[in-house]
């Protein structure tokens, strides 16, 4: 009964600090498995520092943990134990992007999308490909903004604005009349509201496996990076995919200006020494 008045406290915390749902969902979620683990003990350095081995004993990812870390401390500062906050682990800089998938086998899932009548995933993957926005940004894709040519997105607390290509625009349309869509978010669930990050995801695997493509390229995120990868590769200039992703750092952005793993396998093997 304790944790549940803690955990009801800190959810309106969250609220008032304008956290996005999904973001609410795993502060609050962390909360409760830490004050779980620790039962009716006292919040102690060492009790978090045992927590913290909790979590790497689990054999999460490195970024699942940080993750986890993080929601941790955000719950301790807010109860007054900022003091027995504990470090995220250290992560080694990737250098170069990896699980994209090629322009081959984006354009294998489109005919696979198409030839399945999934109409409505072949437009999310074309959406996600032309903009590069995250899979929590498709909602703002609506038919107003395709009279517009842009929407606005609101995303780790800053405004962005999406520019929408005029042959996607053109699809959408197309779209939309198929579907009957003449106002509101262009891609809704079964229930009518924005599609699920769950149900597209669902559906990429599917499509995957249908195409012979790697699972581990089929994923939203993927879109965003081959995105990227071709914009930097055709016109260079990372100051401005920058912008179009919404990085607030170019240490972030600046892995799209590097070959991939594979790419520098490929040079290495061509090396004649």
């Amino acid at each position: 009964m304790k944790n549940t008045k803690a955990l009801d406290d800190y959810a309106d915390y969250l609220l008032q600090r304008e956290l996005a749902q999904q973001t609410r969902n795993i502060y609050l979620k962390q909360a409760e498995s830490f004050l779980n683990f620790i039962e009716d003990r006292v919040i102690t350095k060492r009790e978090t520092i045992d927590y913290k081995q909790s979590l790497i004993n689990q054999n999460h990812k490195i970024s699942t943990i940080n993750l986890h870390i993080v929601a941790l401390n955000s719950y301790l500062k807010y109860a007054g134990f900022e003091a027995c906050s504990v470090k995220t682990r250290k992560v080694q800089n990737r250098q170069s992007p990896d699980n994209i998938i090629t322009l081959d086998e984006y354009r294998n899932l489109l005919v696979c999308a198409k030839e399945s009548g999934r109409d409505k995933y072949y437009c999310i993957m074309r959406t996600l490909a032309l903009t590069g926005i995250r899979i929590s940004e498709l909602s703002g894709c609506t038919v107003e903004a395709l009279k517009t040519g842009s929407f606005i997105v609101y995303n780790k607390g800053k405004n962005r604005e999406i520019y929408l290509p005029e042959k996607l625009i053109h699809e959408l349309h197309a779209y939309c009349m198929q579907e009957g869509i003449s106002k509101g978010v262009i891609f809704r669930g079964s229930t009518g509201k924005a599609i699920s990050r769950t149900a597209v995801y669902k559906m990429l695997i599917y499509l995957a496996e249908y195409a012979g493509i790697p699972k581990c390229k089929a994923h939203p995120h993927s879109f965003r990076h081959l995105f990227a990868i071709t914009y930097m590769q055709k016109y260079s200039n990372l100051f401005e995919l920058a912008d179009l992703l919404g990085h607030s750092s170019l240490e972030t952005t600046r892995i799209y200006a590097m070959t991939t793993a594979e790419e520098k396998r490929r040079k290495i093997n061509k090396l004649e020494l």
